[in-house]
């Protein structure tokens, strides 16, 4: 990922060195924010994948790198409050750009993302397909995209 970048954000916007490795969260909290509100069924989801992804970062590592605290603070600043959309839309930028993220990983965010969407609705009762609303579409299509991601191509995930 880009590391130059995220340490000009780090600078802005008091970010921890820790955050460098939540990054795979952002598209996961953008999508719990775009209603404006962060209701208890989007953060349970958002909090199951924190913790399959420190268990995924450690073990790539093959020691601890996130403590349960660096969690539970970026979490305070992310997902309990609503971050600037500035830095949520430079940071996306940065996850967008990213090479390095495996593809299983790539659907992990994706298959989270789309959870969330449909953990919550605006209002009842709602369409047949109104569940996920149309922004929410248009933003995890985009991730598709983003992620090089197509239905016609299969995804390895062994």
């Amino acid at each position: 990922m880009d590391r130059q970048l995220f340490e000009q954000l780090a600078r802005e916007f008091d970010l921890k060195p820790a955050d460098f490795y939540f990054l795979s969260l952002i598209p996961l909290i953008e999508v719990m924010w775009m209603d404006g509100k962060n209701q208890d069924s989007e953060l349970n989801i958002l909090y199951q994948f924190v913790l399959e992804h420190i268990a995924y970062i450690d073990h790539a590592a093959g020691s601890q790198v996130l403590s349960v605290e660096d969690a539970n603070d970026f979490l305070d600043r992310f997902a309990l409050h609503k971050p600037p959309q500035k830095l949520l839309t430079e940071l996306h930028n940065i996850v967008a750009r990213c090479t390095d993220i495996a593809e299983h990983r790539k659907m992990d965010i994706l298959e989270y993302c789309l959870d969330i969407s449909a953990a919550c609705v605006i209002h009842y009762p709602y369409g047949i397909r109104e569940r996920v609303q149309q922004y929410e579409k248009k933003f995890l299509l985009k991730l598709f995209t983003e992620f090089n991601i197509s239905p016609q191509k299969p995804v390895d995930f062994l």
